[in-house]
């Protein structure tokens, strides 16, 4: 049974965004800058390692959580990669990119991610180190989160609720934007025209003083998905168009402020709008259909950093969302509005040269506003206190310690220790410093954790069916591997990366019915564990003018219910639903003076769509592709135009039962970069 449908309340005015493009675009006009792109995400080091000899700027740079995660697997995606998805969501990026299993109802529609075997609730999202997840549902539609609103995109699979909190069971998703501290003006105009109907543009505008950083983006697009698909009839094979499936509009806008203070602080303002109509795609076998959906959220978050004279840092930040949701079906409606006010503080000392300590603690506040939970208003209160320890034994030998304490309504959550090790095995060209760069050798890697998942709002006080008793999920997990890389990282590089995780969930949440023909209530039934293998290399070419990249990756997973209890009626032993056991991708990218030529090539095997094991969707290989040109213009300006292709193949396939998902399709992109 699925509540992600609710709510309708007022909707965001299109007056708003294009007043805002306006106000961009102006900027865009006012005078030279250096070439736009993003800004390479800071080195992980001590926090005294550049103590000496640093501008004063440096000493206010945030120190990210990852630099805590010791021993556990990262992957990124660099600012070129994010430049070729700027009109795209997240979950475009991620499933073109990456060997990730994204299950997607179709273009536009409901976007969510399995990280190693688990649900979607169990992936956190967090925006500016904050999460983002709907309390609702504990957790995020991938296709409402446009590529627009943020500069940088990482995922860590794995546990990870001590860097992270709740959720992030098997793994997190890392959005950040971040101040670009080059001086001038810069910026980039883009327009975009695809297949069945998609239309779009987008626009990024950056300025910078010695004091002030300021960063406007916004984007908007729009698609009738009208495309064709084949049933397989008595008659014959019918071909058929897609009916209710427009995305009508989507568009993002996100303004971003940095403000140095002193030599020692830095004030930041980050807010992301997003608004999002669409029809939602019924299946095939369902005529008539008109269902139709509204999506909005409006994120704002003010932070203040400042650096000590011994190292350290402190930063609090605070954090205002709303998130509505406004559904209509045949008449029916359902609505529902959640505001959510967070308050983070914390600070990181520098235990000598070799080790740094956090300190924090958060708080946040729901107050939502849904049909399904009768006329009152419901809020709740939840917190959370954690420490974070990392020590370099030597500069080959790294440690990690970690725990988080949070308090939630029903009581205290598990106790969540993270431990991780990085060890050097071989380093040939010795290290001089306390950073970790991409130094060829071998790397031996570890990590064990536990995790937890709060319930959600819908989980607790849905009527009727709503469980207020419902305990936390709870898991631990533990992650081996080794990283080996070999060559010069100027010139040529090749990397190697094999990790083998296990993880257990216990007291995992299932919907079933109270009694024959009653409500559906949710349930603390099952443990699942969740085990196999991540494999990856990539190699690295620059040569010249030339830059060349291959990346090969392949993860085996194996998620099955070990334990459940009487009413629990789903079979041990066999894999979960809409899990395949393996996943690949292969990828090359390619740049040369102006010309830029990219391929991304991925397979997933069969997933099961019943718990019995009955039913199942096949196996499928996509392949996608880029070819793009870049042609200076007068002023130091330039002009790029990217043509992009996905389902290169033209495979006949389905991501969820019944509904189609597109054939071979193509998009053109122009793109003007200032200066």
């Amino acid at each position: 049974m699925s509540f992600f449908y609710l709510p309708k309340t007022r909707v965001f005015s299109p007056g708003r965004y294009w007043l805002g493009c306006a106000l961009a675009a102006a900027l865009l006009a006012t005078g030279p800058a250096a070439q736009a792109q993003a800004p390479r995400p800071a080195r992980p080091d001590t926090l005294l390692s550049r103590r000496q000899n640093r501008l004063p700027e440096a000493r206010v740079r945030a120190v990210r959580p990852e630099r805590f995660a010791v021993g556990s697997r990262r992957l990124e995606l660099d600012s070129a990669v994010l430049a070729q998805y700027r009109g795209s969501t997240v979950a475009d990026a991620l499933g073109a990119r990456s060997d990730l299993y994204i299950k997607n109802y179709g273009p536009g529609q409901l976007a969510t991610i399995s990280l190693r075997g688990t649900a979607a609730q169990h992936t956190a999202v967090l925006w500016n180190g904050l999460n983002i997840a709907l309390p609702t549902l504990g957790q995020n539609d991938l296709a409402l989160l446009p590529i627009s609103g943020n500069t940088q995109l990482a995922v860590q699979p794995g546990p990870a609720a001590a860097l992270y909190g709740s959720g992030a069971v098997g793994g997190a998703i890392v959005l950040r934007t971040e101040p670009d501290w080059r001086p001038g003006l810069r910026g980039t105009v883009q327009a975009d025209a695809g297949s069945f109907g998609l239309r779009g543009t987008s626009l990024e505008a950056r300025a910078a003083t010695p004091a002030l950083a300021v960063r406007v983006a916004a984007s908007y697009r729009e698609a009738q998905n009208n495309y064709p698909y084949y049933l397989q009839e008595p008659a014959g094979r019918v071909r058929y168009t897609l009916q209710n499936a427009a995305l009508r509009h989507q568009w993002s806008f996100s303004p971003d402020l940095a403000w140095r203070v002193g030599k020692a602080g830095e004030l930041t303002a980050t807010v992301w709008l997003t608004d999002a109509d669409r029809e939602i795609q019924s299946g095939t076998g369902v005529a008539g259909s008109n269902a139709r959906e509204i999506d909005q959220s409006r994120r704002l978050v003010l932070g203040y950093r400042r650096a000590t004279r011994r190292g350290g840092q402190w930063q609090v930040r605070g954090a205002w969302f709303e998130d509505i949701i406004n559904y209509s079906d045949q008449g029916a409606v359902s609505n529902s509005r959640v505001r959510t006010t967070q308050a983070q503080a914390e600070h990181t000392a520098a235990l000598g040269r070799r080790a740094s300590l956090r300190l924090g603690l958060e708080a946040q506040h729901f107050a939502a506003v849904v049909d399904g939970y009768g006329a009152e208003p419901i809020t709740e209160n939840r917190a959370a206190a954690f420490a974070l320890l990392r020590y370099d034994v030597r500069p080959t030998l790294r440690l990690s310690a970690n725990v988080r304490q949070a308090a939630l309504p029903a009581g205290l959550a598990p106790l969540t220790p993270t431990l991780g090790v990085e060890w050097d095995v071989f380093q040939p060209f010795g290290v001089d410093s306390l950073i970790q760069t991409d130094r060829p050798g071998l790397t031996f890697k570890a990590s064990a954790a536990r995790t937890y998942r709060a319930p959600t709002l819908n989980e607790r006080y849905w009527r009727p069916g709503g469980n207020p008793d419902l305990r936390a999920e709870s898991g631990q997990g533990y992650e081996v591997g080794l990283r080996h890389r070999v060559g010069r990282p100027a010139r040529l590089l090749l990397e190697t990366e094999l990790t083998f995780f296990n993880q257990l969930v216990d007291n995992w949440v299932q919907w079933l019915p109270l009694g024959p023909g009653g409500a559906y209530s949710p349930r603390n039934l099952r443990q699942v564990r969740s085990q196999g293998l991540e494999a990856s290399t990539a190699l690295r070419l620059r040569r010249g003018q030339y830059r060349a990249s291959a990346r090969l990756s392949y993860g085996y997973t194996q998620t099955q219910k070990t334990r459940g209890v009487a009413a629990d009626t789903d079979p041990v032993g066999l894999q979960l639903a809409y899990v395949p056991l393996h996943r690949a991708s292969l990828g090359t990218d390619h740049a040369w003076r102006g010309w830029l030529a990219s391929a991304t090539a991925t397979f997933s095997s069969y997933v099961y769509t019943d718990a019995s094991a009955d039913s199942f969707l096949p196996a499928v290989a996509l392949l996608g592709a880029t070819l793009g040109r870049t042609v200076a213009l007068p002023g130091r300006t330039s002009l790029t135009l990217l043509l992009q292709s996905t389902n290169l193949l033209d495979r006949r396939y389905q991501s969820y039962p019944a509904r189609p998902a597109p054939p071979r399709a193509y998009s053109v992109s122009l793109r003007f970069n200032y200066p």
